[in-house]
């Protein structure tokens, strides 16, 4: 957890982070309308995490229903949408923020889907989505955030120390994830399928997909 306090001579706000970081499936990718009025009622993307968490031969989840954070995540995260909705298995090594427990009420249904006319108490995770360190379709890995060791190897042609936000471990760990395996591929190859899918951000969002009413 980081902490920032104001200095006195400062008017800045105090605020604390809480930083989570992991791996995990993407899916419910969607765009959500606020329910409230207003100039700056503007839809906003969405989208779950199960995080993986666990031994690999017996594998638990966790799940993050997370709102994207950053004009990077979104595009990425957008593009990603397009192979969650054609049954694509996607897997991200993600860091988010902020997570707080949110408890509702749900309708019961019974064992044939049917709502039996009862509520019952349940919970889910919240936060926000602040950036994709890695993203795999299919076991293919079609996007690598650069991490700032990587780039000061660039600059000054220096071995790298330990890769900091999990980027480090996240092709060691996507490796014991229950993620179909394909035949190795060149690196030229990932180079080429990446920019094929259109996963390099930046590149704007895509505005096709259906909005979601839903309140955060």
């Amino acid at each position: 957890m980081n902490a920032r306090t104001n200095s006195p001579r400062s008017n800045a706000n105090e605020y604390f982070n809480l930083h989570v970081s992991g791996i995990g499936y993407l899916s419910r990718v969607r765009w959500v309308e606020t329910k409230s009025g207003g100039r700056k009622a503007q839809p906003f993307l969405a989208c779950t995490i199960g995080a993986l968490r666990g031994s690999a031969d017996d594998v638990q989840y966790t799940y993050f229903d997370v709102r994207v954070s950053g004009q990077e995540a979104i595009d990425l995260v957008d593009k990603l949408g397009h192979d969650v909705d054609a049954n694509r298995k996607v897997i991200v090594a993600f860091k988010a923020s902020d997570i707080y427990v949110n408890v509702y009420e749900r309708e019961m249904k019974d064992q044939n889907g049917r709502k039996t006319g009862h509520v019952e108490a349940a919970a889910n995770i919240k936060g926000r989505l602040l950036q994709i360190n890695m993203a795999k379709v299919d076991g293919v890995e079609v996007y690598r955030r650069a991490s700032a060791s990587e780039s000061k190897q660039d600059d000054g042609g220096q071995q790298p120390e330990q890769q900091d936000e999990g980027i480090g471990t996240a092709s060691q760990d996507s490796e014991y994830a229950p993620v179909p395996q394909v035949p190795a591929r060149s690196q030229q190859s990932q180079q080429f399928q990446a920019q094929r899918r259109g996963y390099a951000p930046g590149q704007g969002v895509r505005q096709s997909r259906e909005m979601a009413s839903a309140s955060y």
